[in-house]
């Protein structure tokens, strides 16, 4: 598994408003341990789902949510879209994951200025455990969406709600 990889190279007169690595302070094109991702924006999510290898977690989470939202009469291919913009995202997986530092967006330019675009860059102080936790809390939403209600146990046996009175 490769973390933080750049398939293209940038100058600084191609970049406005650089960032800096919230742990270390290096510049982003520095590429310090702490750059867990740098992607387009429009490619963060994809990205953030390959480099945590959690593509079959995530086929299933979004296959429950679509599921839950039709049953609900709440889903429309605008709300799933806003959904997993790249803030979204962050606030629904990444916020509560202990290795998750922050994000930075930066303004980028590529081929001498011909195309240019907003970029994320995600960081941890260890983007492999990142990856790893980023998949489990995947996997843990894609399950807790459809799981059975939980049973309680009291002397009497199982339950499916509690007993009168308790």
């Amino acid at each position: 598994m490769k973390f933080g990889v750049w398939s293209l190279e940038f100058s600084p007169d191609h970049m406005l408003g650089e960032k800096h690595c919230p742990i270390c302070a290096l510049p982003a094109l520095r590429k310090c341990a702490h750059l867990a991702l740098a992607a387009e924006a429009r490619d963060f999510v994809r990205r953030c789902i390959e480099a945590s290898q959690a593509q079959p977690q995530w086929q299933l989470l979004c296959e429950r949510r679509r599921s839950s939202l039709r049953n609900a009469g709440d889903w429309s291919p605008e709300r799933e879209d806003f959904m997993w913009l790249e803030t979204a995202f962050c606030n629904e997986f990444f916020n509560g994951l202990r290795w998750f530092s922050g994000i930075d967006y930066e303004w980028r330019t590529i081929n001498r200025g011909e195309r240019g675009g907003f970029w994320v860059l995600l960081w941890s102080k260890e983007p492999r455990r990142l990856w790893w936790e980023l998949r489990d809390e995947i996997e843990r939403q894609a399950h807790a969406l459809f799981s059975p209600p939980a049973t309680r146990v009291t002397s009497g046996g199982p339950w499916l709600f509690p007993p009168a009175g308790s």
